[in-house]
């Protein structure tokens, strides 16, 4: 559907869980606490904003969390939502720390990629940084991905103290993606806002060559890269930047690899956002900066006279459709990064939905 600047929204993210096996510093510290399981939505609620999503022209769903992978019953979700008419793809995010235990059988329940967060190969470093020393169960999970063919990115967050070589140099040899993400001043991320991705591209250019923008024709069907999903979305313009979202990739001269920057400080990209975002708790979110949207659980389990319906499906699917409907229409122009004390938005990125 379009919202009332015309911008086509087609793409969900669910955050699953509030829960995380890690604690890194500028997501979830050891001070944040879990809203417990009665108050996050259940694979049946889920599956019915789903249903609702695409009678309204949601195309893509991405899980996240949290970690999506900690909580029990994952696999089932992503077999669940992968039934529903009109859902293209489904992907995740994950920190990649139980993907070797998970990675098949999310493949086979109908996933079709993976973005891992990875912010450093460094042991100590990471340990300091995600409070846990799992750095080697990550790296055993990428591995496990790319074992069974389930195709595989790797996230970075531009914090101030990333080091983008090694990380590049790693994705070169596993010959995967790789993203870098401006940090959002997001809840704790406030504190580890770093350079722009301009200024790492220009640091990526001395080590890896000059870089140019990758994009291609959108009435032409050419193959440009296996390792990008997402390529065969119906697009618009004449000439595009690669994928369904707003990471724009580049080639490096002296890497195979297609490197991809994600710049939500210094790339604003509002006027093409085509997402919303479902929190865990069942909050239908139009944007990271402000704390608008509508509550979806509310409608969910406020319904509880029509469970003796025929039609209940049917009747929550319509007040679901005009709910989201309202809201979505209703989405800012653009978020209010460069300006933090517009922002209404209090909670941590973990309540949010990364």
């Amino acid at each position: 559907m379009l919202d009332q600047y015309g911008r086509n929204i087609t793409y969900l993210r669910i955050s699953i869980t509030d829960r995380c096996n890690l604690r890194c510093k500028y997501c979830m510290p050891n001070e944040v606490t879990d809203v417990g399981m009665k108050n996050i939505l259940t694979f049946e609620e889920i599956w019915e904003i789903v249903r609702a999503g695409v009678s309204l022209g949601i195309t893509h769903v991405r899980i996240t969390g949290g970690e999506p992978l900690v909580r029990k019953g994952c696999v089932d979700l992503i077999r669940g939502i992968r039934a529903i008419p009109g859902v293209e793809t489904i992907t995740m995010t994950t920190n990649g720390v139980l993907l070797r235990t998970y990675a098949a059988s999310l493949k086979e329940a109908g996933l079709d990629g993976l973005n891992v967060s990875l912010d450093t190969l460094d042991f100590e470093e990471f340990a300091s940084l995600a409070g846990r020393q799992n750095l080697k169960e990550v790296l055993d999970g990428i591995q496990a991905a790319k074992e069974i063919g389930l195709p595989v990115k790797i996230n970075a967050v531009n914090r101030k103290e990333l080091n983008p070589i090694s990380l590049v140099l790693y994705a070169q040899q596993e010959k995967i993606p790789i993203r870098f993400i401006e940090m959002m001043p997001v809840g704790y991320g406030k504190q580890y806002v770093g350079r722009s991705n301009d200024e790492l591209r220009a640091c990526l250019e001395d080590e890896f060559g000059k870089s140019e923008m990758i994009t291609y024709q959108a009435n032409q069907k050419k193959q440009i890269s296996e390792q990008i999903s997402h390529m065969a979305q119906t697009l618009h313009t004449k000439e595009v930047p690669i994928g369904s979202g707003p990471a724009v990739y580049y080639r490096f001269s002296e890497l195979t690899i297609p490197v991809g920057f994600i710049s939500a400080i210094h790339g604003k990209f509002c006027e093409s956002c085509n997402r919303v975002r479902l929190t865990a708790q069942g909050y239908l979110k139009l944007c990271l900066c402000y704390d608008k949207g509508i509550d979806l659980r509310q409608i969910l389990r406020g319904e509880e006279a029509l469970r003796n319906e025929k039609n209940i499906q049917k009747a929550l699917n319509e007040k679901l459709t005009t709910a989201m409907r309202a809201a979505i229409y209703k989405k800012p122009a653009a978020h209010c990064f460069e300006h933090p004390e517009e922002m209404t938005e209090i909670n941590e990125m973990v309540k949010i939905g990364g």
